[in-house]
């Protein structure tokens, strides 16, 4: 039986909401250059590349204006790359061990231009799916005062809600962009948002958050 799921009651944020800067990090996962490649991540399949084409084509435009706004106010931006140390990945979790990834700060497996590092940008390198899990994440983000986690990238069903599930366990409050997130498919998209809205995460778009961590209410 199929879910309506125009009927899940999820958790918005406000027009008038304000995040403060000094408490609140943005965490982009996964938009390295070979998982940002519709041909690579579509597995030779037509319908799906064209899908990963459409939606990178306003994933990465949304998210890099999420970026800007942290950049212009001063929050914490965090980038999260998933690769391999070895050859075989025998250091990975054993379900990515075999994945045609590429080593750590190769070209491949490097942040895409558009939302390059920066100084003052925090790079972390995971060898599982959520961006906590034996990387330190949340000592860093305690270390820094953050209370605010902005979560982006890819895949929604996957690496950025892994990491928002460890993330709500570590105490920290959720925000979850919904046009600056890849899904692997138009269905995980449909199944996935107004989940995460209803129990885990604020659901926004990426002009709100921008607005909220400037410091800007919307126009009337």
């Amino acid at each position: 039986m199929l879910i309506d799921t125009t009927q899940f009651k999820a958790n918005h944020l406000a027009e008038d909401a304000v995040l403060p800067a000094e408490k609140t990090a943005l965490i982009i996962v996964d938009m390295m250059r070979r998982f940002c490649d519709p041909a690579w991540l579509s597995g030779g399949n037509a319908e799906s590349e064209r899908w990963f084409t459409s939606e990178l084509q306003s994933v990465i435009p949304n998210l890099r204006a999420i970026l800007d706004a942290f950049r212009s106010s001063g929050g914490l931006v965090v980038h999260v790359v998933n690769a391999k140390w070895t050859k075989e990945a025998r250091e990975a979790v054993p379900y990515q061990r075999g994945r045609d990834y590429d080593y750590f700060d190769s070209h491949a497996m490097s942040v895409i231009d558009e939302l390059a590092p920066q100084r003052d940008e925090i790079i972390v390198r995971k060898l599982t799916s959520s961006a906590f899990t034996g990387t330190g994440l949340d000592y860093m983000l305690n270390n820094a005062g953050i209370r605010n986690v902005v979560l982006t990238g890819q895949y929604g069903g996957a690496c950025v809600f892994y990491s928002l599930i460890q993330s709500r366990e570590y105490g920290f409050t959720n925000y979850w962009p919904t046009d600056a997130i890849l899904h692997a498919s138009a269905v995980d998209k449909a199944m996935i948002t107004p989940l995460v809205g209803t129990r885990w995460a604020t659901l926004a778009t990426s002009a709100q958050i921008a607005r909220s961590i400037t410091g800007q209410r919307a126009l009337a």
